[in-house]
């Protein structure tokens, strides 16, 4: 196997075998748990696809830079989200009962 084609096939690989535990873990009932450990391994794949597929270890300091950016700005709107969801008050909407209507038998 050529030299620069191997990481990219064991990246694929880890890929595969994090895509097999996203699944695995679907199926399983642990509560908050499956969200913790879906939320780990999509980081993980992230981190993966970041720093194989797009070279960021490599890459100039301007487009490191960039997805540092393009990152902190996603965890900011997912802050902001969660502090509007947290600080909501549970308003219960009134039920109003349905109508009873009587059925029509026969054509009158």
């Amino acid at each position: 196997m050529e030299r620069r084609v191997r990481p990219l096939v064991l990246t694929w690989l880890a890929l595969m075998a994090l895509l097999a535990l996203t699944a695995g873990c679907a199926l399983l009932r642990l509560g908050w748990l499956n969200t913790a450990i879906s939320l780990a391994v999509a980081l993980a794949k992230a981190l993966l696809v970041a720093f194989v597929f797009m070279r960021l270890k490599r890459a100039p300091a301007l487009l490191r830079l960039a997805a540092v950016a393009g990152a902190v700005t996603l965890v900011l709107l997912f802050g902001l989200a969660l502090t509007d969801y947290t600080t909501r008050t549970e308003l219960k909407a009134p039920w109003q009962q349905p109508a009873t209507v009587a059925p029509r038998l026969g054509s009158r």
